[in-house]
């Protein structure tokens, strides 16, 4: 099954790397100019996720749904 959403999987692995990198390579506190740089990419970058991520709901949504698989033939 896993093979059936290469694509979206691929593109949240790719978002969530960059949301890693980003807390790991967060600044001091101490230095106002790097994390001000810092704040500012993560910014631009937070834009980009979002539209990551809203092209993976997309995708996913224009997927053909499952068809309801329970028994038409009940038991009483």
């Amino acid at each position: 099954m896993a093979d059936n959403f290469e694509s979206e999987i691929k593109k949240i692995d790719d978002v969530y790397s960059d949301i890693v990198a980003a807390l790991l390579n967060k600044p001091e506190a101490q230095d106002y100019e790097t994390s001000r740089i810092y704040f500012e990419n993560v910014a631009a970058k937070m834009n980009q996720w979002a539209s990551d991520l809203k092209d993976v709901k997309k995708m996913l949504e224009s997927r053909e749904p499952l068809r309801d698989l329970t028994a038409d033939n009940r038991p009483a």
